[in-house]
């Protein structure tokens, strides 16, 4: 558990600081808030012992930054996005209960046109999960690791819908002193979204 929360706190710290460069004006600013979100959506996966089926139901802000400029892509009309998404998604397996948590997500937006856009997505992020399950046993301390495509289409200059197709894998990664089968998922979410 001490490696996911150093580095969970080294992302917090360099945020920080790039937030509080961002202060100094856009001249100078290489990373800024740009989309502030809430989503939700579907997904559902079947369990490795039992073969039983479950659903998740995710319910998620989103919080954007364009670190773009951080990473070589000033000018460019393609954006580099760092996200933090936290989450409250109800789960329905041989019982019912939550997961919740944070996922911090990098997103790289491709325009096509000036007000649509493709996207891809790689996150992970450390999460509680309330039920029992055989693959992972008690409920506990998880990581949710996703990875997705995307579009984002702007209703205005301030305003987009965006919808994304997700693979979902939960795992508690061997930190805790029990099972880790994981638990596979495939959904789709959507939202809508302020632009900044």
């Amino acid at each position: 558990m001490f490696s996911p929360v150093l580095l969970l706190l080294l992302l917090t710290l360099c945020s920080l600081d790039l937030f509080a460069r961002d202060a100094m004006g856009p001249e100078r600013s290489s990373f800024r808030l740009n989309e502030i979100g809430i989503g939700g959506g579907y997904a559902s996966g079947r369990l490795i012992v039992s073969k039983d089926d479950f659903d998740v139901y995710p319910l998620y802000v989103r919080i954007g930054f364009d670190m773009s400029g951080a990473v070589g892509l000033s000018g460019s009309t393609s954006t580099l996005q760092l996200s933090f998404d936290p989450f409250v998604n109800a789960i329905n397996a041989h019982e019912s209960g939550i997961e919740t948590g944070v996922t911090v997500f990098l997103r790289y937006f491709y325009p096509v046109s000036h007000d649509f856009s493709l996207f891809g997505e790689i996150g992970s992020g450390p999460m509680y999960l309330s039920i029992e399950t055989d693959e992972q046993r008690n409920p506990g301390f998880n990581f949710l690791n996703q990875f997705g495509l995307g579009m984002q289409y702007k209703i205005s200059e301030k305003l987009a819908l965006n919808a994304a197709y997700r693979y979902r894998h939960l795992s508690h990664g061997g930190l805790r002193d029990n099972r880790n089968l994981g638990m596979d998922s495939f959904g789709v979410v959507g939202g809508i979204s302020f632009l900044y």
